[in-house]
């Protein structure tokens, strides 16, 4: 018990697999500020994009499991790229899960001046011009490649794929009509669409979500059980006291209870997620076991 109470003695590495900017580091950030006002130290946001997510994950997966070094990864960097990749860790090995913080669905976007308002007439534009329109990503192997990539195999479509350093400059990219669609998360994309900058064509979600009512599922538009939700898991290293795991639990479940952090992850479309973290657990092997069926069935590559 007194680990836990005189844990933390100095200022936590809070390792963000990603870029500054999008769903992972919002996330990680809104979080991180609570912990430090929570445990009295200093939580430090410390962004390694990189290899998909890999770099972060990696240095968390070898750090000492001492709670100075923790990680908020997505779905992409733990569940999709380790399914396809050779990745420097082992999700299911190498982390002790704290808690889920948030999820929300991927958004297939277009620029405006694309002329599909729908599902059916994106599928159609494609199917008449193959190889012909773009999309953009975060990166190959990232969870807005492997959404696109799903989609295209589901609807036998042939759109190119442009990869970006981060979510950031591949939405900016899409804005700028240098690109004509992309499978975005709802952070960095539900502002530009609701600004008008950007159009909504489909959730990749089975039931239609409170933060964008009026956007129709890929499900109900003809993709039958299309579901790629992102999500955003907090780990620590394997072998990381159990008190002090129950700790972080504790401090990141009130943290994501908070009226503030609730209204703030919904205004950027996620739902606040907390777990315990043997549910945690349960819930990445599910899916990390479900991606690796569908990237397999879809035959995935990574260019």
């Amino acid at each position: 018990e007194s680990l836990a109470q005189s844990y933390p003695q100095r200022a936590i590495q809070f390792v963000v697999a990603t870029a500054p900017s999008g769903g992972t580091d919002a996330v990680g950030r809104l979080i991180a500020q609570k912990l430090s006002e929570a445990l009295g130290q200093n939580v430090v946001v410390d962004n390694r994009p990189g290899a998909s997510g890999s770099i972060g994950s990696a240095l968390v997966a070898k750090a000492a499991p001492d709670g100075y070094a923790l990680l908020v990864a997505n779905v992409g960097h733990v569940a999709m790229n380790p399914a396809i990749a050779r990745v420097p860790f082992d999700t299911l090995r190498d982390f002790t899960p704290v808690t889920l913080l948030a999820s929300g669905p991927l958004i297939l976007i277009t620029h405006p001046s694309v002329p599909a308002k729908n599902v059916r007439e994106l599928v159609a534009l494609a199917r008449s011009k193959p190889g012909r329109l773009n999309y953009s990503t975060g990166g190959s192997g990232t969870t807005s490649h492997f959404g696109m990539e799903l989609f295209k195999s589901g609807t036998m479509t042939d759109i190119v794929h442009i990869p970006f350093k981060g979510i950031a400059p591949a939405t900016v990219s899409l804005i700028a009509g240098e690109v004509d669609v992309m499978m975005n998360t709802t952070p960095p994309a539900l502002p530009q669409v609701r600004a008008g900058r950007l159009r909504a064509i489909a959730m990749a979600s089975l039931k239609r979500t409170t933060v964008a009512p009026d956007v129709p599922t890929l499900a109900e538009s003809g993709l039958p059980g299309f579901d790629a939700l992102n999500w955003y898991p907090f780990m620590a290293p394997t072998g990381t006291p159990k008190e002090l795991i129950a700790r972080l639990n504790t401090e990141a479940v009130k943290a994501l209870n908070a009226p503030d952090v609730k209204e703030k992850l919904l205004a950027q479309g996620l739902i606040p997620a907390p777990m315990t973290p043997d549910e945690l657990g349960r819930f990445i092997r599910e899916d990390y076991e479900r991606w690796e069926k569908v990237i397999k069935l879809a035959n995935v590559k990574l260019n």
